[in-house]
């Protein structure tokens, strides 16, 4: 399965991506509206394989328990906060997309909230139901009734979905009026991407380095994309800057060449130390509020 797309998901049909660089068996375009990066194709024969992968069953995965469920209660406590006072913590319905190991949802469980998820890899969902039945196989779609829910997390999760237009408006036709679309995605404004396109541009387009592939994370946002996602009906209350742990960052250079491997290993700890200290970390924290 091929997918190829060469206009921008948010703006239309109305502004053709441009050339933005080049991997091995694809192109990433940037729209000319809002900026968004994109691979074309979107997804590739690899992609499918990828979703059904044993990946769960990975150590380095589960050896993440303790710091992930740590920086989940620390995001939920801060949405919480955000949403309305008036209504009971226990009576919050909560739908967390792309619950992968269900690490998210043990921690609803702990703070008394009631929670279910979705995630689309088999394995996973088995995992996360190892000892009940509270996550769903399969994704935000017909099968959840409109204004339904409290507040949705899709941490890590909008950019690697092949159409994230048509996610936005599902989920906000299951919130209920007022409620809260919470989202973590990697962005453009980061010192991360800056030293990746300076990079590329010096090497002629050569070392791509921005994490966007045909199997992976398809997409990359930035500001000006998220203010065409207000246009769908929310209102951004809430936005921050946060790092990825280097340790993390530092695994993904596995798939890398042997000399983009040498090259990133030497720089990136220096790029992380100053993004933090300069506030341009590689992701955003967003919460937005369904405005219908």
């Amino acid at each position: 399965m091929v997918e190829e797309q060469k206009y921008c998901e948010f703006c239309g049909k109305k502004y053709e991506g441009k050339f933005y660089s080049k991997g091995s068996n694809y192109t990433v375009l940037k729209c000319q509206n809002c900026d968004l990066l994109w691979s074309s194709p979107l997804i590739n024969e690899e992609y499918e394989n990828q979703i059904n992968s044993d990946y769960f069953g990975e150590d380095i995965y589960l050896s993440k328990e303790k710091g992930q469920k740590e920086r989940f209660r620390t995001q939920i406590n801060k949405v919480l906060k955000l949403y309305d006072p008036a209504v009971e913590k226990k009576s919050i319905r909560i739908l967390d997309i792309g619950s992968g190991l269900g690490f998210f949802l043990d921690v609803c469980e702990e703070e008394g909230l009631s929670s279910e998820g979705c995630d689309i890899n088999e394995k996973a969902v088995n995992y996360s139901n190892r000892n009940k039945n509270r996550t769903r196989l399969g994704t935000i779609d017909e099968f959840y009734e409109t204004d339904s829910f409290d507040i949705i997390f899709a941490l890590n999760l909008i950019e690697h979905i092949p159409h994230p237009k048509k996610f936005i408006e599902q989920c906000g036709r299951i919130l209920k009026p007022g409620g809260l679309l919470v989202m973590e995605t990697p962005i453009q404004e980061s010192l991360f991407h800056v030293s990746a396109r300076i990079g590329d541009i010096l090497t002629g387009y050569r070392m791509n380095n921005y994490g966007i592939n045909t199997n992976g994370h398809i997409y990359k946002f930035c500001g000006r994309t998220f203010e065409k996602i207000t246009e769908m009906g929310f209102d951004i209350i809430y936005k921050e800057k946060i790092g990825s742990p280097l340790k993390e960052i530092l695994g993904k250079t596995a798939y890398m060449s042997k000399k983009n491997k040498i090259i990133l290993k030497i720089i990136l700890p220096f790029v992380w130390l100053f993004a933090r200290v300069t506030n341009m970390e590689n992701r955003i924290f967003i919460v937005l509020k369904a405005s219908k």
